[in-house]
């Protein structure tokens, strides 16, 4: 892509970001409808700007009006939760820091962004909590248990902990994988795995002139008693695929 397209492209971005302020202060006085619509439409205009072409294996928001999930997933990018929300607005766990990003920070604080503090045991019990609530009374949760990004590669081990809200709300889980390929083959560019900043991961997802991302949907888990072998249920389904 040449520097032209690649300015062109950057601007682009940072005007959808700064529409993406204005709609975050603009959702705090709409409607849940409203909230939802609007939602999907900033993450489908974000999908554009990229040039990020999705696909989905299954309707989510067939699976998710019968009943509420705890759904759970694989972590490459921070664009992960922008294609699940093009497609089926829900609301994520995510770690704290998240907060205090520019432009996505206050987006995901407008979308009712559930933010956990992993360093604090004190926080972490707030958060299930919060979660249980959400799951029983109001709709899905995604999570991501790995507890940090892979570059999409493999998948890390799942952390637990969470699972034990699926038990508490008597809510089964529902496995998600994301993958991400630049002309067929697998990409790590939308990752920001190790140091890497947003505006890192941002150029390099500016440097691909399309990205094709892909959803599958997984077979749900009922819940069991253990939270434990949840996570290792969710993880082998993942993992097994990715690999294939």
């Amino acid at each position: 892509m040449c520097i032209f397209s690649k300015l062109i492209k950057i601007s682009f971005i940072l005007i959808h970001l700064v529409i993406g302020t204005i709609c975050a202060l603009y959702i705090l006085f709409i409607n849940d409808t409203s909230k939802i619509i609007l939602i999907k439409w900033w993450s489908i205009r974000l999908l554009n700007v990229f040039n990020v072409k999705l696909n989905i294996t299954t309707d989510l928001n067939k699976i998710l009006i019968k009943k509420n999930y705890l759904i759970v997933s694989n972590h490459i990018s921070w664009l992960d939760i922008f294609l699940i929300n093009s497609t089926c607005p829900i609301v994520f766990v995510s770690k704290q820091s998240v907060s205090n990003w520019p432009f996505i920070g206050l987006l995901a604080k407008a979308t009712d962004t559930i933010f956990i503090d992993r360093k604090k045991i004190s926080k972490i019990k707030e958060t299930t909590k919060k979660i249980e609530h959400h799951l029983m009374e109001k709709g899905s949760v995604v999570i991501f248990p790995e507890g940090t990004v892979s570059d999409g590669s493999s998948i890390l081990q799942f952390k637990s902990n969470l699972f034990q809200t699926a038990i508490n709300s008597k809510s089964d889980i529902l496995p998600i994988l994301i993958q991400y390929k630049y002309n067929k083959k697998f990409t790590s560019a939308p990752s920001y795995a190790g140091n890497m900043t947003l505006m890192e991961s941002i150029l390099n997802l500016i440097n691909l002139e399309r990205i094709d991302a892909k959803i599958t949907i997984l077979n749900s888990i009922r819940k069991v008693a253990s939270r434990k072998l949840l996570a290792r249920k969710a993880y082998k389904n993942i993992s097994n695929l990715i690999n294939k």
